[in-house]
């Protein structure tokens, strides 16, 4: 979000920053007697509901995780306001139970390729269990597929690969416990739709910034795992 002409954005990290500061400050007003944190501290649900709405205007970050951002910061704003006693752990089988409907809508949302396609190469499907697989794609007409890590690691090399103009290419990867490590070639753009729940997404390719390029749009969830695109 850019918010004057020297280049200026507002970003998650200046909130994560201005937070730590804010509460420092309260707190040191409290021991000193002026006032009540908690009168104040009881709105923190809201840095999470203004990081999701930062993340939502950078088209380089998930749109799925900016939601959920908002909504869990908005449910624990409700009940810290509405003074609900309540226990963490009682929503973990829910969290469990969303995480595997994710999942599931992901694998039945993603596109089959067309019977007599040119190219039998311009799908690739990696699964790595305990284990580390790597996989070489040279298609010139890469399409995407899927890379699932769990407990293990993948390792998909596309940097010998293509995509046709007009076209985008979409992965959907899962690491769990693990990783996934994908490199393309420099001049490839990456869109990262990746939801990381104790885990992250990172992109380290030489294009992230721009918009030119063939485009290849990675998707899909790390849990206490990485997701990682390089050049």
């Amino acid at each position: 979000m850019n918010n004057s002409s020297n280049g200026f954005r507002i970003t998650p990290r200046l909130i994560v920053g201005l937070t730590i500061l804010a509460l420092g400050v309260l707190w040191t007003l409290d021991n000193m007697d002026y006032i009540e944190s908690e009168q104040f501290t009881q709105f923190w649900p809201a840095v999470l509901i203004l990081i999701g709405l930062v993340r939502l205007t950078d088209p380089r970050s998930s749109r799925p995780s900016s939601v959920v951002l908002m909504v869990v910061g908005a449910f624990l704003l409700f009940v810290n306001l509405a003074n609900i006693h309540w226990d963490f752990g009682d929503l973990i089988p829910l969290g469990i139970a969303l995480l595997g409907a994710k999942l599931v809508w992901d694998a039945m949302g993603r596109r089959r390729p067309p019977d007599g396609r040119e190219d039998p190469n311009a799908d690739v499907h990696a699964f790595a269990m305990m284990g580390g697989v790597h996989y070489q794609n040279t298609s010139q007409a890469f399409r995407g597929g899927d890379a699932n890590a769990i407990m293990g690691g993948v390792e998909l090399d596309l940097r010998g690969a293509s995509i046709k103009d007009g076209e985008s290419a979409v992965i959907d990867a899962f690491a769990m416990w693990g990783g996934v490590e994908i490199t393309v070639p420099e001049n490839w753009r990456v869109v990262g739709q990746v939801l990381p729940l104790l885990g992250g997404f990172d992109d380290k390719t030489a294009t992230s910034r721009t918009k030119t390029g063939p485009e290849l749009i990675v998707k899909g969830a790390a849990v206490m795992g990485a997701i990682v695109v390089k050049n």
